[in-house]
């Protein structure tokens, strides 16, 4: 895998301005997305920096120096013991750092990743000024998935539909949602996949609810059942949701089904390359609005879906940025009606050169259990 990260770091100094010295990557998805390295936020500071010509140099305290090399072998490591403060510790690694590769400024970092800690460490360098946002670039090169990414994605999402399906047939009233979520988390450990990724499970009137948190409530005969749940699977998220009726739902609750099912139908024939991203929002929304429902759909389509469960692009109105090959992104349309309950239908997709690609296998039929 060496030889792709660096072809994504190589890709990421084209799209960067001419006069940048270097991009810092601070624990986080673009790190892993652009070494291989996989680190989580400590006390402890820590800090890639790439550079155009040079292998990758990296900030780590002694004690992480295996693991990054395992990753990075050709890194230059520059490192500090943390059995004092590990922030003092870390201040005469950072400047050898920057004196060695000799970076006087402007650099890039991510600025929803990158702490005030790392860069305050490169203070007495360079101001805050000469620091450029890498995010949009980053989100970028990151939202055209390449071939081994989207097989990972495609196998993390036929992991979370047999889960799914597996779930389904073991609900039965008297069920707490926390019960749901427990058999769907043992599921996740005993499945290929690395973690569990997201989950929410609600249920009668707290369907309703657009983004709540799992519950205690028994499942009654004639409810609705949601389950927004994915997997992680080398580094790559799965988001699905199906909504289901335990026994007979009433009329009413079948009508929105219907109307949501028709909604994500319709944007997903929307999608083609080329096409703005706010297209599938109105798709799915001019539906809604046209069976009366307008009001009880309060998010957009969908979102980004890769190294997180929730990633640029999203598909909202304003964003006129368009589909290309390898975009990997959620279909999610829904209707939530106070004391009802609500129906939300999400789905993985993939822009393919042959068109929209669904990850998800989990009918979009209404499964009455």
């Amino acid at each position: 895998m060496a030889e792709p990260r660096q072809a994504r770091r190589d890709r990421l100094f084209e799209q960067l301005d001419d006069d940048v010295d270097a991009a810092f990557l601070a624990p986080s998805e673009s790190l892993f997305y652009f070494t291989g390295l996989s680190m989580h936020k400590s006390e402890r500071p820590a800090l890639a920096v790439v550079t155009p010509e040079s292998p990758p140099a990296l900030v780590v305290p002694q004690l992480e120096v295996d693991r990054a090399l395992d990753a990075l072998p050709d890194a230059d490591c520059f490192t500090y013991d943390d059995a004092t403060d590990p922030v003092s510790a870390a201040r005469p690694a950072f400047a050898d750092l920057v004196d060695d590769r000799g970076i006087s400024g402007p650099v890039a970092a991510e600025y929803r990743a990158t702490r005030l800690l790392e860069l305050d460490l490169f203070a007495d360098r360079f101001g805050f000024d000469d620091v450029r946002d890498l995010g949009p670039t980053a989100a970028a090169l990151r939202a055209r998935k390449d071939d081994t990414e989207l097989e990972t994605m495609r196998r993390a999402a036929e992991i979370t539909d047999e889960i799914l399906q597996a779930t389904f047939e073991e609900i039965t009233p008297g069920m707490r949602e926390v019960d749901v979520e427990r058999g769907l988390r043992k599921r996740v450990l005993d499945s290929e996949a690395d973690e569990y990724g997201v989950g929410i499970v609600t249920s009668g009137p707290r369907t309703a609810l657009a983004h709540t948190n799992t519950g205690v409530r028994e499942i009654e005969t004639g409810d609705l059942l949601m389950i927004d749940m994915g997997v992680v699977l080398d580094g790559y998220y799965s988001d699905i949701t199906r909504t289901v009726a335990v026994g007979e739902p009433g009329e009413e609750a079948r009508e929105i089904y219907d109307v949501v099912r028709t909604a994500a139908r319709r944007s997903r024939e929307t999608v083609a390359e080329g096409v703005a991203y706010q297209e599938l929002d109105r798709a799915a929304r001019e539906v809604i609005e046209d069976a009366g429902y307008s009001e009880y759909f309060p998010h957009r389509v969908g979102h980004g879906l890769g190294l997180e469960g929730h990633e640029p692009p999203y598909l909202v109105e304003g964003n006129d940025e368009t589909l290309a090959v390898g975009n990997a992104f959620t279909i999610e349309p829904g209707i939530y009606v106070p004391e009802l309950g609500g129906v939300r239908i999400e789905d993985d997709v993939v822009m393919t050169e042959d068109g929209a690609e669904s990850l998800t296998s989990t009918t979009r039929a209404l499964q009455v259990l």
